[in-house]
């Protein structure tokens, strides 16, 4: 089989398994070459002197006099190393980088480190002028202070009793202390007015060191040594470089001049590569395509794979369901999306297999199906936000006035306790730390909130049902951060403040029945399926609370419920006055609560399903476009 018929099959069979359709390319005017190239190369080394601070102490190496010698005489070896006339430095930069001659040439630039030789000079200091001590600070020289006892007067004031004139005599004596010198030996230079010189450390020189530092930077110049090669061939050599040579043979150190003139080592080799180009007919459409390399490498497959890729991507948002599992399921095309989204680079484009021109249209139709599904997914969450909202707000609504009902004093006492709205002043003194948290120090407030806010961050960040950005996760998070003191203290204290006193049970029955009575008009409207029906509904659904609130009058006798001295609906509306008036104290609460239950919970369970939905098409990428990875 000839090569040309090699390349034509693995190219329609190949094609036909990345797009899933058939790909009639046919291959004609095979031109095949052998370009022969040479290729010089080598490393220029950069050679410089590098100077260190060792202060007092001495390093070692060759003592070259001052620093300035020492200067010098670095320099003048590191002409040396440079021209070649000492041979030390190149030798090892030979043991670093000749070995990888043999490895085609993995290493282009790589630190020589320094040369074993360093120069040492040595200058007088200037703060000690080479005599290692300076004047003591603390007696300006003199080796003595004041004494303290005495302030350097020599006498001290002392007084003295008389008893047999029963007076109190003042006088002065000799200074018990420096025995009438009125000064002390200074304990900073121990009298002799000198102390050690920081800068040198007493050594009366200051020392630096300088060193022979290298770094290899890798040249290469090509060219060719015939002239039998295609026109293509210098872009594909310019972007392989020399990946191209696969076995290196007869490896030579030359002398060459212009370009790499300078490199410290030069070697030279003719490597040859072989090419091949053929002309590509794809339905009446000639193309040029373009192979190099003893592994054939494809330099410009001049896009043979464009028809029968946007024969599938052409479906892809086009609102068939099927068509675009099928679409995403293709190979090329799920290539070419994840390359586009996670930025990375595939044969498939760089080889020019596929176009940019049907890259980008690929792109185009799934940013249309990406915005087809986000659309999808959030269809119809305003009116079941609304509904959820209405929902919980009489759920919430429904469990304060029960929660009055049961426990009236505790409703009545409502006022006196802190609330959603003072909520705001407790923050703020907390954090300018007026008071301190469970006893601790003030200042102990700053840890509690910034411990509660990266505990509340890693909660958003590992459980919250999707991913989202770091304003969000830290928004989120400073909500919790604020919140989470005001119910976690709230529920323990009233629940503490509510259990006090025994619940109201006939309370809650007389009051619970009340509201179930509405909720019995509410489901006698609803349940019914037929518009006709739903009078009836209501009727009945009325019929059931009358009877339901006299069975409750009936058995106000037994139970209490109102004293029979009083107005049974007077009394029933007192029992609801704590209630009421509760609600009303939390109706910031409870509205509080009420949006963030229904946005989140409906929030959620839109996410849910969409991910369901999304989940059916079987392609990650498209997940992570949607940001359902979670």
């Amino acid at each position: 089989m000839s090569k040309l018929q090699q390349f034509q099959d693995f190219i329609r069979s190949n094609g036909e398994k990345i797009t899933g359709v058939n790909v009639p390319v046919v291959l004609s005017d095979e031109q095949a070459k052998d370009a022969q190239l040479k290729f010089n190369f080598g490393w220029r080394v950069e050679i410089g002197v590098s100077r260190h601070k060792h202060g007092g102490q001495r390093p070692s190496g060759i003592a070259s006099g001052s620093s300035s010698r020492a200067s010098q005489e670095a320099n003048k070896a590191a002409q040396e190393y440079v021209s070649g006339r000492n041979p030390l430095f190149n030798e090892r930069f030979l043991k670093i980088l000749g070995p990888d001659v043999s490895k085609n040439f993995l290493i282009k630039n790589t630190n020589l480190h320094s040369a074993p030789d360093v120069y040492v000079g040595e200058d007088l200091c200037n703060t000690c002028n080479g005599s290692g001590c300076v004047r003591c600070r603390s007696c300006r020289g003199s080796g003595k202070l004041n004494c303290l006892s005495c302030s350097g007067s020599g006498r001290v004031s002392v007084s003295r009793y008389d008893s047999y004139n029963e007076r109190t005599v003042y006088t002065t004596e000799t200074c018990s202390t420096c025995y009438g010198s009125g000064n002390r030996t200074c304990t900073s230079c121990g009298g002799s007015g000198d102390v050690t010189c920081g800068t040198c450390e007493g050594s009366g020189y200051l020392y630096y060191s300088y060193t022979i530092d290298g770094e290899a930077k890798r040249s290469t110049k090509w060219f060719y040594t015939s002239s039998d090669y295609h026109e293509w061939t210098d872009d594909f050599v310019k972007r392989t470089g020399l990946n191209v040579v696969h076995c290196v043979n007869d490896i030579t150190e030359i002398d060459v001049k212009n370009e790499l003139d300078g490199c410290t080592f030069i070697y030279g080799f003719t490597a040859v590569l072989p090419t091949l180009q053929f002309t590509a007919s794809i339905d009446k459409v000639d193309t040029k395509m373009c192979f190099a390399g003893k592994q054939n490498l494809t330099h410009d497959a001049g896009g043979v794979y464009d028809p029968a890729v946007w024969q599938v991507a052409q479906q892809l948002g086009a609102g068939s369901k099927n068509k675009d599992i099928n679409a995403l399921a293709t190979p090329a095309i799920k290539d070419i999306i994840e390359a586009r989204e996670t930025k990375s680079k595939i044969a498939l484009l760089d080889e020019n297999w596929v176009s940019t021109d049907i890259k980008d249209a690929v792109g185009a139709n799934y940013d249309s199906l990406v915005g087809q599904l986000k659309k999808q997914s959030v269809k119809g969450i305003v009116p079941k936000m609304l509904a959820s909202l209405v929902k919980y707000a009489v759920l919430f609504f429904t469990l304060a006035v029960m929660i009055a009902l049961l426990f009236p004093q505790f409703a009545e006492n409502a006022i006196e306790r802190m609330g959603i709205m003072d909520y705001p002043q407790w923050i703020i003194a907390v954090l300018s730390a007026e008071f301190a948290l469970f006893g601790i120090h003030p200042f102990a407030n700053y840890v509690f909130a910034l411990g509660l806010f990266y505990v509340s961050y890693q909660f958003v960040k590992k459980f919250y049902w999707k991913n989202i950005g770091k304003a969000k996760t830290y928004a989120l998070a400073l909500g919790i951060t604020l919140l989470l003191p005001h119910v976690c203290l709230s529920l323990y204290y009233n629940t503490i403040s509510a259990l006090d006193k025994p619940p109201a049970l006939v309370n809650a029955l007389a009051g619970g029945a009340i509201i179930l009575g509405l909720y019995l008009l509410v489901m006698g409207v609803k349940l019914p399926k037929k518009w006709y029906l739903k009078p009836i509904g209501l009727i009945a659904a009325a019929a059931l609370y009358v009877g339901l609130q006299f069975v409750i009058a009936m058995l106000n006798g037994p139970l209490g419920i109102v004293p029979v001295e009083e107005n049974y609906a007077r009394g029933i509306s007192d029992i609801m006055q704590p209630a009421i008036m509760y609600t009303q104290y939390n109706v910031v609460e409870i509205i509080l609560l009420s949006v963030l239950f229904s946005y989140f919970l409906t929030r959620r369970r839109f996410w849910l399903n969409a991910k369901t939905l999304v989940a059916d098409y079987n392609s990650p990428v498209l997940l992570k476009s949607m940001n359902m990875e979670r």
